[in-house]
């Protein structure tokens, strides 16, 4: 998803570094701070749900780091997941991750 929302970001002109974690623990806290510094923008698109997901590990990690760029997240809804179609109105979407990757950078 993030990949494809960064092409569609390209067309823009918006240039983009996606970097995939998938799971890992420990988080590599060391790469991840330096990535954000390489950048000084950080959009956390995090599948899993917004409370106790990834994507706070990752902030504290930034935070505790000390990274003084911009920081945001787009995560899925804290909710169960219903099957079918329903899935998508609580699970993260590419349109949700290319907004808030507009936000950011706006």
């Amino acid at each position: 998803m993030s990949l494809r929302a960064a092409a569609r970001l390209a067309a823009d002109g918006i240039t983009t570094r996606v970097v995939d974690l998938r799971w890992l623990a420990p988080l590599p806290c060391d790469a991840i701070l330096a990535e954000a510094q390489a950048t000084g923008r950080v959009l956390i698109a995090d599948e899993t749900r917004k409370t106790g997901g990834v994507s706070e590990g990752i902030m504290a990690a930034l935070a505790d780091g000390g990274f003084p760029g911009r920081l945001a997240r787009v995560t899925s809804e804290d909710s169960f997941v219903p099957l079918g179609d329903a899935a998508s109105c609580v699970l993260l979407s590419e349109q949700a991750i290319e907004a808030a990757a507009r936000k950011l950078v706006s």
